[in-house]
């Protein structure tokens, strides 16, 4: 349903040949936009169930940021004769790497559980986790030990 503000309508004319108003006219030759932008964002949607308002706006804010940067991206990669990526697999590599820097954070947590880490694990390219694996390297610990005399743990240091 469309709500018209006939106080935008100047003359409120009436077309003769349909018998529409002027304003009904301009709307329907210019809506075709909005409703290819409706389709593109209800056919692939990142959207979940939730009973929070907030959430709800949330996901058709990020519906609208996918469908958006697909046209423009689109746009750029046709401008240069390439061939773009379908919309499923734009909205995978999108998606993953506007959170990679994130996954990456998540798996410097010494406590994060073990199939959080796999999963994360699973879904960073190769590469980021060997060069996150090569900063995370530590220098060994150092060498403690018990002496035979003492109950207390003591570092391995010679005396002389």
């Amino acid at each position: 349903m469309v709500y018209m503000l006939p106080s935008c309508d100047e003359g409120a004319v009436i077309n003769s040949t349909t018998g529409k108003p002027e304003m009904i006219i301009f709307y329907n030759q210019t809506k075709g936009g909005v409703d290819t932008f409706d389709q593109m964002c209800s056919s692939m949607s990142c959207s979940r169930k939730t009973n929070r308002w907030p959430m709800t706006m949330f996901y058709g804010m990020l519906n609208i940021a996918f469908v958006n940067s697909y046209v423009i991206y689109t746009y750029n990669v046709l401008t240069k004769g390439e061939k773009p990526l379908n919309r499923r697999e734009y909205m995978k590599k999108l998606s993953t790497e506007l959170t990679a820097a994130w996954m990456e954070t998540r798996l410097e947590i010494p406590t994060l559980p073990r199939r959080s880490r796999e999963s994360i694990e699973n879904i960073l390219p190769q590469t980021n986790r060997e060069m996150s694996e090569e900063a995370d390297e530590e220098p060994p610990a150092k060498i403690r030990r018990r002496n035979e005399d003492e109950k207390n743990v003591q570092d391995d240091v010679h005396k002389t």
